[in-house]
């Protein structure tokens, strides 16, 4: 429910302006009150009982405003009563302590059922980012990217945007898992991934497609702008390698969206790319320009 989001909640306005119309409502209530001759206390009792109930259940607000409605309620209620009808001392109290105890216990369930809300949708939330993220290098997952990519794709038909689609993985990297051990291929792994982390926009969506293959989503960016980045990944990979005493490399293929372009064809394309700059004898950048194969 949305204002048990927390951005809700740093937000006051909205639950204000509802504030002034239950204030509004109450106060309507009183002159109503006010316009009968005849003393029906414990019907009024029993209304203003209700009032409570739906301030605090039925309409949403944060909890210091439903008490501050809830006790404004009572005790207007029970100052029109006692100068208007003069109703028995003990039938005042018994109502007055009732409604007391309405108010007390309601703040009570109402903080408990917005807590546990609160935590559900965090819980929620978590879980959610927890099932789009590899479990290894801790980026978006291979969910995630297909998510993003149609929405992308959408995007651009709508709208007439450009993006772009980077894919790449590590050259010979079984052979280096079998020669170095699985535990110090996940480092290189990981290493690989905070290096290009650093290189790419907030904005682009980096992906582990599977393995040591890895995708990036650029949205606004031409296929040239993203080969040139494509390419200071390489050198930038392949440089930090030859510092620790690895040669390690890593193929790349580049394509960028065509207007007849669904979530099977872009990828196949930029598969193909890779595929190209493999095949080209690995440590390269290849593009759907210089292959034309659209």
């Amino acid at each position: 429910m949305f204002y048990f989001k927390p951005d809700y909640f740093l937000k006051s306005s909205p639950f204000l302006k509802i504030t002034i119309y239950q204030l509004i409502f109450i106060v309507l209530f009183f002159i109503i009150v006010m316009k009968y001759e005849d003393n029906h206390f414990l019907i009024q009792a029993f209304s203003i009982n209700v009032i409570v109930l739906a301030i605090f259940f039925l309409v949403p607000n944060l909890l210091h405003y439903k008490v501050f409605l809830s006790l404004f309620a009572l005790i207007g209620y029970m100052v029109i009563t006692l100068t208007k009808y003069h109703p028995p001392l003990l039938e005042f109290s018994s109502v007055f302590g009732y409604l007391s105890l309405a108010i007390f216990f309601s703040s009570i369930s109402s903080y408990s059922l917005g807590k546990y809300m609160r935590l559900d949708f965090v819980n929620k939330q978590y879980f959610k980012e927890l099932s789009m993220k590899d479990s290894l290098t801790n980026i978006y997952n291979r969910l995630k990217f297909n998510e993003a990519l149609s929405s992308e794709i959408e995007g651009a038909r709508r709208y007439g945007k450009s993006f772009s689609l980077i894919m790449f993985d590590i050259d010979h990297f079984k052979q280096f898992n079998d020669k170095n051990g699985h535990i110090f291929g996940d480092i290189v792994l990981i290493e690989i991934v905070n290096l290009v982390k650093g290189l790419v926009r907030g904005v682009d969506v980096f992906a582990r497609w599977g393995g040591e293959e890895f995708v990036i989503l650029l949205p606004q960016t031409h296929c040239q702008e993203a080969s040139a980045l494509a390419e200071r990944l390489r050198k930038s990979i392949c440089k930090e390698s030859m510092k620790k005493g690895m040669a390690l490399t890593c193929s790349f293929g580049v394509t960028s969206f065509c207007s007849q372009d669904d979530e099977d064809l872009i990828m196949d394309r930029v598969d193909r790319a890779l595929y190209k700059a493999k095949e080209g004898g690995r440590n390269a950048v290849v593009s759907e320009q210089n292959l034309h194969l659209i």
